[in-house]
């Protein structure tokens, strides 16, 4: 007993010293803000909402047509800031059922679904913004409730609401110890063959819909391989199937319908079109784009996002890399602003799995090195 109290009171210790409130952490851990359940995420934006209220920070909540509330939060009035980070709230479905309470391991590390994507870094902007209150620092904070569903809420802040960076977008959803200036875009096409359902006993009386997708997407597969090679480090045009749905109603029936998913990861503007062009010239079934969103490519030697490094490596006491993400993040949406992107993220990971976790010094070390830099940005 006396071992755990002593291994308690290590913990307690060592958590606090990290200058973050932790009530506060676990409380918005704690909100189930799984992106489908909108009530849920809804009460992780006003409880955010709230505590930045409480600080200082001018919040404002616009409301979209299917009742999801998205927060913007800022240090100065207005809807343009010089620096506009981009955040979620919401999460993927929990691995298991108490996987909305933050459980500790060791010293420093967290495990819970969300503490590493994104509610970490989502704590470590809000602590930013409340250390800026009163500095004159021209800096605000999209606070998204749907990324993991596509992002929806803050293209439709940036594109319809007009909450836009002047200078630079930071978001804070990539690795530890680097800064993301370009990431690939993300398009879904879904291919469509219907036919005339029947006995598979009798599969000349049927129009097989399942044949017609699979003959297409053999020649797609082969000619796009054939247009991008895969490179080392693999930048290039991915394509890939992801769903597949085809139902007969019996396990010897040919069905009438059947739909494949294909995901597209592009490094160019002009894939989506390509893609799409390729599957109706190959193929007699019906293509359809479900969703895109654009790369993003920023100049790695932009003098931001070179300043940022160099703040970076000093609190961090370690060199910063530059390099590109593989996956997709809420910067997609802030592609058209013509300001560079830096995509940063706390020490995490295993996202989306049961033991996703986040290391919780570095939300602190993040919070530190955004102030730094966007104080000597602002000239303050």
């Amino acid at each position: 007993m006396k071992k755990l109290l002593a291994f308690a009171a290590v913990s307690a210790a060592a958590l606090s010293a990290h200058a973050l409130d932790m009530d506060f952490f676990e409380k918005l851990v704690a909100i189930p803000s799984v992106s489908a359940n909108t009530k849920e995420v809804n009460r992780a934006t006003r409880f955010v909402q709230d505590y930045l209220v409480k600080r200082g920070v001018l919040c404002t909540i616009e409301t979209m047509d299917d009742g999801r509330e998205v927060l913007y939060a800022a240090v100065t009035p207005g809807k343009r800031h010089d620096f506009v980070f981009a955040v979620h709230l919401d999460v993927v479905a929990p691995g298991k059922p108490s996987h909305f309470t933050v459980e500790r391991k060791g010293r420093t590390r967290v495990e819970g679904r969300g503490v590493g994507d994104c509610k970490g870094n989502a704590v470590g902007v809000i602590e930013t913004l409340c250390e800026l209150v009163g500095k004159g620092v021209s800096v605000g904070c999209i606070f998204g409730p749907d990324e993991e569903i596509g992002g929806s809420a803050t293209k439709w802040m940036v594109e319809k609401k007009g909450y836009v960076p002047g200078k630079m977008v930071i978001v804070p959803d990539a690795g530890y110890g680097k800064i993301c200036y370009a990431h690939k875009g993300q398009t879904f096409i879904r291919i469509r063959a219907k036919g005339r359902s029947g006995h598979s006993s009798s599969p000349w009386n049927c129009d097989d819909s399942i044949t017609k997708v699979m003959q297409a997407y053999v020649k797609i597969r082969e000619i796009w391989d054939r247009r991008h090679p895969l490179p080392e480090d693999k930048w290039s045009d991915v394509m890939v199937p992801t769903q597949v749905h085809a139902d007969g109603g019996a396990l010897n029936m040919i069905p009438p319908q059947m739909d494949l998913m294909l995901n597209l990861r592009s490094v160019n503007p002009g894939a989506k079109d390509e893609l799409i062009e390729l599957a109706k010239t190959v193929s007699s079934c019906e293509v359809e784009l479900i969703r895109h969103s654009p790369p993003v490519n920023s100049d790695p030697n932009h003098p931001l996002i070179k300043e940022l490094q160099k703040v970076m490596a000093e609190e961090l006491g370690a060199p910063i890399r530059l390099d590109r993400m593989l996956a997709a993040t809420d910067a997609r949406w802030f592609a058209g602003c013509g300001v560079p992107v830096a995509m940063i993220g706390a020490k995490a990971g295993n996202a989306h799995a049961i033991d996703e976790y986040v290391e919780l010094p570095s939300i602190d070390e993040m919070k530190k090195y955004l102030v730094k830099f966007l104080l000597q940005c602002s000239g303050k």
